[in-house]
């Protein structure tokens, strides 16, 4: 089960449920999102709004988050 173009309130919809999983500790971020079976372009919307969201979460698989990370710790 694919999901087409989804729209803006739907892909703030799935990245509160990303982000309420990973705080959950469900698993590593890019394995939630996955798990959603979404096309790649809705999974990249899903990342940047969750990169919007929360700095704070890395995403493993791609190093462009590296400028939302700084050194704040």
């Amino acid at each position: 089960m694919t999901m087409n173009s989804l729209t803006a309130a739907k892909i703030r919809l799935m990245a509160n449920a990303c982000i309420t999983r990973f705080d959950r500790e469900e698993g590593p971020i890019e394995n939630i999102i996955s798990s959603y079976n979404m096309q790649p372009d809705n999974e990249i919307l899903v990342k940047d709004q969750i990169i919007e969201k929360r700095s704070d979460i890395h995403f493993a698989e791609n190093d462009s988050t590296e400028q939302a990370s700084s050194p704040n710790n």
